[in-house]
């Protein structure tokens, strides 16, 4: 019997059982040795969890002559809704929607300036100028 088979076979009777088992054990050999337990129980089902939808902002960042691009794909984002601001104590770049964080970029760069920003078919795109740290 294949290694798959065994696994569904085993998912499926671990599904069907209300018990919990725990297996602890050692492998050893001359490179060293790993202890090791495992529990296998149903899964609690009492309260789901909710999980929160973060969608992932697709971003572009190049270096053109002397500034920094960042371009970020803001897809539901209302430009009447997007901040964006600099802490120049920092060096971080936030991009904001209304009051929550969607990016922010930490840059190593001295005397940074955001010198243009344009918002255009839902693709933010930053134009930072600045000079670069060494190291």
């Amino acid at each position: 019997m294949g290694l798959i088979n065994r696994l569904a076979r085993l998912a499926n009777a671990l599904a069907e059982d209300s018990t919990t088992r725990t297996h602890t054990g050692e492998i050893g050999g001359t490179g060293g040795r790993i202890s090791y337990a495992v529990s296998l129980g149903p899964a609690e089902s009492e309260r789901p969890r909710q999980r929160t939808y973060r969608p992932k902002y697709l971003t572009d960042v190049r270096k053109e002559k002397d500034d920094l691009v960042v371009a970020i794909d803001l897809p539901g984002v209302s430009e009447d809704d997007l901040s964006v601001t600099f802490d120049d104590e920092t060096n971080i770049v936030e991009i904001r929607e209304e009051e929550r964080p969607i990016k922010r970029l930490g840059l190593r760069w001295e005397d940074v300036v955001i010198e243009k920003a344009t918002y255009n078919n839902q693709i933010l795109e930053l134009r930072i100028g600045g000079d670069t740290q060494d190291g």
